[in-house]
């Protein structure tokens, strides 16, 4: 990456400040629900992160690549956290998650004349998959009525496994937030365990 400021490095800012968007919308969500598991403060405390400037204020212009990356690194462990204390004081808060998850892929929906390319390109704007080095997607068919991809690399499992949680809550998590913002177009999505996927009208 480069040693300045570039619109790639705004990109990747973007998408971990939508991610920390997600896991305030969580904890409201629970604390509106009055679920104990928030009733001291201290699991807000701490996964909310309130630092909302812009990058430009805060970001190490000596190590850009690494501050990002540990950026997204910390995002990616208060979510996990999140998600996980959440579950283990009460399993059935899943549904709970997955509507908050819905919802929030409404409020970043797509414009209702979306192609299958389109919401790729939006999705990977908007969904967190580490540094670009990593690679995560590899596209295996892109077309307006129908684009499919592959996710070659699980970064996301190893911060629920540390965090003592599952994995796959994650994806379902993350398929709910792709199905809503869908939810304006006329598109659907497949997703299988495997890691493919495809957007298709």
């Amino acid at each position: 990456m480069s040693a300045f400021l570039g619109p790639i490095h705004y990109w990747l800012y973007n998408k971990i400040q939508l991610q920390e968007e997600l896991i305030r919308e969580i904890v409201f969500f629970g604390e509106e629900s009055a679920w104990k598991v928030f009733s001291d403060k201290k699991l807000a405390e701490e996964t909310v992160n309130k630092e909302l400037r812009p990058l430009n204020e805060l970001i190490d212009v000596m190590n850009i690549h690494g501050w990002l990356q540990e950026r997204i690194q910390d995002a990616e462990s208060r979510y996990a956290l999140l998600v996980t204390r959440i579950l283990k004081e009460d399993e059935k808060h899943l549904l709970a998650l997955e509507e908050v998850a819905y919802n929030f892929g409404k409020e970043h929906a797509l414009d209702a004349s979306s192609d299958a390319s389109d919401a790729y390109r939006k999705m990977d704007d908007s969904l967190l998959n580490g540094m670009p080095c990593d690679r995560v997607n590899v596209l295996t068919e892109q077309d307006p009525e129908r684009t499919s991809w592959v996710q070659e690399e699980d970064i996301h499992a190893p911060f629920w496994i540390e965090a003592g949680g599952d994995p796959g809550v994650y994806y379902r998590l993350r398929k709910k937030i792709m199905e809503g913002m869908l939810s304006t177009t006329a598109l659907h999505l497949q997703a299988d365990d495997g890691g493919s996927y495809s957007i298709f009208k």
